[in-house]
């Protein structure tokens, strides 16, 4: 008979649009003592055709998105439901999908990162990049400006290095009872 297998950890960097969650995931894979999945929510929509053969209405669209964020959620739980430890770039920018989470990664060991950014600073960042709506970033900073969070990072003026290794610093000092917990408690 196989033993049965530790669900794996889960690190939710949550923040704006250009708010730095890429990088800081990707400066936190080096700092960790165990392996990681660094799956952001990007990576799975680039997985998705962009060439059909009809235009797609704005509903359609709407269903699209909403159906690959709720895949999203379940491949996390999938990897994670095995042993494989997940850092998931994601911004909570709508209730359900904080709802849909709060459900599918009940009994996991999930750390909710506020991931912060002056609003100054991430149309900067946005304009840079050039490849988001102009405006989204600064439209989701208030959804993100919540206080239940495990750990806080600002890139306003803190590199993604020093924003990764302050996360990894924390990480064994949280308590048992995490802010996903404590948001699924008051959910109900």
């Amino acid at each position: 008979m196989t033993e049965p297998v530790r669900r794996g950890r889960v690190i939710l960097l949550n923040g704006a649009s250009s708010s730095g969650k890429s990088s800081i995931g990707r400066a936190l894979l080096p700092l960790l003592a165990d392996p990681w999945f660094f799956v952001p929510v990007d990576a799975l929509g680039a997985l998705r055709s962009t060439e059909h053969t009809r235009v797609l209405t704005d509903a359609e669209i709407a269903e699209m998105l909403r159906k690959t964020r709720l895949g999203y959620h379940r491949a996390v739980a999938a990897l994670a439901s095995v042993g494989n430890d997940v850092i998931m770039d994601y911004p909570l920018s709508e209730r359900w999908r904080l709802r849909d989470l709060l459900d599918v990664l009940d009994g996991y060991d999930v750390t909710l990162v506020h991931v912060h950014c002056s609003p100054d600073e991430l149309v900067r960042r946005e304009r840079a990049r050039g490849d988001r709506p102009v405006g989204l970033a600064t439209s989701q900073v208030s959804i993100f400006d919540h206080a239940d969070h495990d750990i806080a990072v600002d890139t306003t003026t803190t590199s993604p290095e020093g924003c990764a290794k302050s996360i990894a610093d924390a990480l064994p000092t949280l308590t048992a009872t995490k802010a996903f917990n404590r948001l699924r408690i008051a959910a109900c």
